[in-house]
């Protein structure tokens, strides 16, 4: 695996983790300290194919279940719902606000700075593209993609020629491409896609990936974020539709949905486990891909395992299941992709409260998210609320970290086109002021304030849709709602 890019001015990061890649493999395999830009929500080690050294890599995993549904057989039967399902789009289910937020309005110009981050957004995605396979690389010089970063990629694509960058050819060319890759993936049983593959080669990674199953299994979170950016494709590349019907139709993707509720399957070398997967925000987005494919998720979408806590004075709800991990990323995706609407989880307004109140306090700017890293543990999950601890950084597996992010430039610049004050406009300034000496736009800063270079598709993405959507005169890209009686 070759770990710097094809050019070569990320060598930051690319130093402070090139002592890993010189290791023997044996080390790598051995270590308990291996990176991990991915999160701890897949719980699988994934293996490059290549002849370098291991690299743990991961992505959102199937948290394990402490209620009835920890370990099932999958359904014969997917639960679909009858009837036509139509996208349901609805301004009038706006959710009212405590802070100013941008109106709908006009197509908006965009300013220099804007346009200095969407030439460095288009360096990361031109950079990491791999034009065999359509996929780009999830984290600067590493050569995997999950399908949530895949989803990723396909709104950075997207965003690239609606914000001028790209022509109308170059983006059909490329989608048309990833579109190819996904038809034509190896899927994990001749199911549902693994849960990552090399996007040099379009071919499974990870832990079992050289074996008949074809990987470890898969998660529906992602797969659910991909289809939500498959249907917004469809949407605006009518052209395409008949590619992407064919993927959907290829996967089995009524697996990931059992009892109302998403489910993925994780295989070890001795077993297969079927569980539920999702904790609240990041279950409630996901959900609503498989719901735009007429399948219920009224589970999914519904309060039953949430709670209120009040956190610096602020009442929000939190996922009563193990490893609950809260960041601002669902909220803030949501908002943006598919609209700011009147649901029962939607605490966008609650946590940009606790954010603003906390700057306030200690003049200090934090915004909590889940980020790659560029030092040990190599992902965090940067927690509003834990396990009863409030704004706490942890590593995948809930190990608290003592020099976690304080500030992510991806939803710290989400927050900024979503709302309109002092402090949104302080957010702007300093995700530009972060970017300013960078070839792409970084991940964000540590709590010691150094910057956080692990440059990945997923910041570089968010803030180029953003863009995307401030373009458009603040309105979100696919104005979208379940069906109503999935919303209970």
């Amino acid at each position: 695996m070759r770990w710097f890019p094809r050019t070569q001015p990320y060598l930051t990061t690319a130093l402070m983790l090139g002592f890993v890649l010189n290791a023997p493999s044996s080390y790598a395999e051995n270590t308990g300290d291996t990176p991990r830009f991915f999160g701890g929500r897949t719980v699988i080690q994934a293996v490059d194919d290549s002849k370098a050294s291991v690299i743990e890599f991961q992505r959102r995993s199937i948290s394990p279940v402490i209620t009835s549904l920890e370990e099932q057989t999958a359904p014969d039967e997917p639960a679909i719902l009858q009837g036509n399902i139509e996208h349901v789009i609805a301004e009038h289910s706006q959710k009212k606000s405590r802070h100013p937020m941008y109106l709908h309005s006009a197509p908006n110009q965009l300013n220099r700075e804007d346009q200095l981050l969407v030439k460095k957004a288009r360096y990361y995605v031109d950079s990491n593209w791999n034009n065999t396979t359509g996929l780009i690389d999830s984290v600067q010089g590493y050569a995997h993609a999950t399908m949530w970063d895949i989803g990723s990629s396909i709104g950075a694509i997207l965003a690239l020629e609606y914000l001028g960058e790209y022509s109308t050819l170059q983006t059909n060319a490329m989608l048309e491409k990833t579109l190819s890759t996904l038809v034509n993936l190896p899927l994990y049983k001749g199911t549902l896609p693994n849960r990552q593959y090399n996007t040099k080669t379009g071919k499974p990674s990870g832990s079992l990936s050289n074996t008949q199953s074809n990987g470890n299994g898969w998660s529906a979170l992602d797969i659910g974020r991909l289809l939500i950016w498959l249907n917004i494709a469809a949407n605006y590349k009518p052209e395409l539709t008949d590619d992407i019907k064919a993927i959907i139709s290829k996967w089995n993707i009524a697996k990931s949905v059992h009892q109302g509720t998403l489910f993925g399957e994780y295989k070890s070398k001795k077993s297969a486990t079927y569980r539920q997967e999702g904790r609240l925000g990041y279950l409630q987005y996901a959900a609503q891909g498989f719901s735009m494919e007429a399948l219920d998720v009224s589970e999914a979408l519904g309060p039953k395992y949430s709670e209120h806590v009040t956190i610096d004075n602020e009442e929000v709800y939190i996922d009563i299941r193990n490893l609950p991990y809260f960041t601002t990323d669902p909220y803030v995706l949501q908002a943006i992709e598919l609209g700011y609407h009147d649901l029962w989880w939607n605490q966008l307004d609650a946590l940009y409260s606790l954010h603003k109140a906390r700057y306030d306090q200690t003049q200090k700017l934090t915004i909590f998210a889940e980020d790659a890293m560029s030092q040990s543990p190599w992902f965090a999950y940067n927690n509003i609320h834990f396990y009863g601890k409030n704004w706490l950084s942890t590593a995948p597996g809930g190990k608290p970290i003592e020099n976690g992010q304080a500030f992510s430039n991806k939803v710290a610049f989400g927050l900024s086109v979503l709302y309109k004050d002092s402090y949104s406009q302080l957010l702007y300034k300093t995700v530009v002021n972060n970017s300013l000496n960078n070839r792409s736009i970084p991940t964000g800063l540590y709590k010691a304030n150094s910057p956080n270079t692990a440059y990945n598709i997923n910041t570089n993405s968010l803030i180029l849709v953003s863009l995307w959507y401030k373009q458009r005169g603040y309105k979100p890209i696919y104005d979208y709602l379940p069906p109503s009686h999935t919303l209970q």
